[in-house]
């Protein structure tokens, strides 16, 4: 774990040198997240917050702010980055995008060459970023950061549990161990722990069942299965297209709506060029709309398999940000946990589940870009299950990095292991 530096500028203490993951969980359990990473210090970026900064080492008790998260205030919109030398040895890079501290920036490289090849990796993912003209030394901007402090929150101080809360906590657990005993001895007696145990784990056995993860290989079926969807057909023009998968099982269920476009196409050129598989119904003259079956097959998801809570933060989340720029919206929701339904015993109580038992969640994902960014996803998709997925089809729109005549629409899951 690298530690904080602490950089006095005009008397203001700023803090370099955070470790920046971003914020997938709910907000108000950063604390707990920020004591279990032994951090000293902890502050919030972006609004509504997106990204978490740990600082470890950091001694000092009165206020003091990141010098990253500063950055953001000074520069709330598009993607910015700079480099600046706090002393005589270190080239510190610092990045944001959109008012939120980059993951991979807020670090400090010995030598100029190693912080210009990180300004160049973030270029490859942020081609639009602005890096700023620092004097030697960066004084300039340094002293920009400090004069913001004035306006911004500095650190947040992660407090540890104390010797007498402690000293509680023991005494509650001895008490209720009192009071408790001869209930658990009790329930021990009527129901062994490893039938108890195997009663669980068919639970979660028969619950995960129900579930399917599509991963990288569902990924690509699925947007193959979009870009052979015709946009033009015997005259006819998509408007769009959905798919969504049924209840249980591989099979989806995709339906598109074609538009008449010029006078010579008519209903019986359409149904020739058809694909085949397709049923094609005119609720219109103008109109047609087609549906076909699409089979994806996934996996059922293995609790040993899914990352870990900590892995997405910093790894998975981390690679969804690097193809950000290539898509609208991409955004992960908090976990929601999944249920697994209590087994019970003889006498219909429902059994203890065991404490090191798999707690697995779901996070909702969705996506919207051009069609053509789709599969940056593929890789990335290893614990991903899908539920739905669009086309919009906009014949007259001018293609950009985010703008396309085809635009994708993804509904998700990702599936993690939060032990």
């Amino acid at each position: 774990m690298r530690k904080a530096r602490l950089v006095w500028v005009d008397q203001v203490p700023l803090v370099f040198g955070l470790d920046w993951v971003p914020l997938l969980g709910v907000p108000d359990r950063v604390r707990a997240q920020a004591r279990r990473e032994q951090a000293s210090h902890l502050a919030l970026s972006g609004n509504p917050p997106a990204a978490l900064g740990l600082a470890r080492g950091v001694s000092l008790r009165q206020s003091c702010w990141s010098a990253a998260d500063l950055l953001t205030r000074l520069h709330p919109r598009g993607t910015v980055a700079c480099v600046l030398t706090p002393d005589l040895r270190t080239w510190h890079v610092l990045a944001c995008h959109e008012g939120v501290v980059l993951a991979r920036a807020d670090r400090g490289y010995p030598d100029p060459d190693m912080a210009a090849k990180a300004i160049e990796a973030l270029l490859l993912a942020y081609p639009k970023m602005e890096v700023l003209q620092a004097d030697p030394g960066g004084g300039e901007i340094l002293q920009r950061l400090a004069r913001q402090s004035a306006a911004s929150t500095p650190l947040t101080r992660v407090r540890r549990h104390g010797p007498a809360l402690v000293g509680l906590l023991v005494m509650t657990a001895v008490v209720m161990v009192g009071f408790g005993w001869n209930r658990y001895v009790g329930q021990a007696r009527a129901q062994p722990a490893q039938d108890g145990r195997r009663a669980w784990e068919q639970a979660l056995a028969l619950t995960l069942a129900r579930y399917s993860i599509h991963g990288e290989q569902g990924t690509r079926t699925l947007l193959q299965a979009l870009y052979r969807q015709p946009a033009r057909l015997a005259g006819w023009v998509l408007g769009n297209l959905s798919c969504q998968r049924n209840m249980d099982g591989p099979h989806w269920q995709c339906r598109s709506e074609y538009r008449r476009l010029g006078s010579q196409a008519d209903n019986r050129g359409l149904l020739r060029a058809a694909p085949a598989g397709w049923r094609v119904e005119f609720p219109s003259l103008d109109v047609a709309h087609a549906s076909w079956p699409l089979t994806l097959d996934g996996r059922s998801p293995d609790p040993l398999g899914l990352p870990t809570t900590r892995l997405l933060a910093r790894d998975w989340a981390s690679a969804l940000q690097a193809v950000l720029p290539a898509f609208t919206t991409l955004r992960v929701d908090p976990p929601r946990p999944l249920a697994v339904p209590a087994p019970r015993d003889a006498q219909g109580q429902p059994l203890l589940q065991p404490d090191d038992l798999p707690a697995l969640a779901l996070r909702p994902l969705r996506v919207e870009g051009p069609l053509r960014s789709g599969m940056l996803l593929a890789p990335l998709a290893q614990s991903v299950s899908w539920q739905k997925a669009s086309l919009s089809h906009a014949p007259g729109t001018r293609p950009a990095l985010r703008a396309s005549r085809l635009i994708l629409h993804l509904e998700g899951s990702v599936y993690e292991n939060r032990r």
